[in-house]
Order: structure tokens, then sequence, then C-alpha cells
């Protein structure tokens, strides 16, 4: 069985290339973001409480819901 990771999955410290968008109501808002097919993204932090997620990619940071980053699949680097 083949599962299919999401940006929620990340840990910490993690990296992780983005694969593909889940189309959503939330697709146009990621793309605009910069949350491309083949970018890459580090989990820097998750926000006490299951909060936000604190992410870094191409030199900048941000922060997104939980239910956000569980529509953006992720492969992850080697």
């Amino acid at each position: 069985m083949n599962t299919r990771k999401t940006l929620a999955s990340l840990t910490p410290g993690q990296s992780a290339y983005v694969s593909v968008l889940d189309e959503n109501i939330y697709t146009c808002k990621l793309l605009n973001l910069g949350i491309l097919p083949k970018t890459k993204v580090t989990m820097v932090r998750r926000a006490p409480f299951g909060g936000a997620f604190y992410i870094k990619m191409d030199h900048h940071q941000m922060a997104m819901r939980e239910d956000e980053a569980s529509t953006i699949y992720i492969q992850e680097t080697l």
C-alpha cells in the first residue's frame, strides 16, 4: 500500500520537496505564497496545543494551519 506523506507529517528539522498540492480551497493561497511543486520546505517547529506549523522555504519563514499543511503532499529528501 502506497500512502503519500503530507507536510503536516514532518517533524521539526526535517526537510522535503513539495510533490503536489491537493486541489481545494487552499490551493490558490498556497500557490500565491510560493509553495510550488519541487520547492524545498523545512519544518521549523510546531506551535503548542496543535496550533500552527512554522516552515522555512527559499529564505522565507511562514506559519500555516494544520488543515493547510495536510493538503501539501511531499517527497522526502535523502
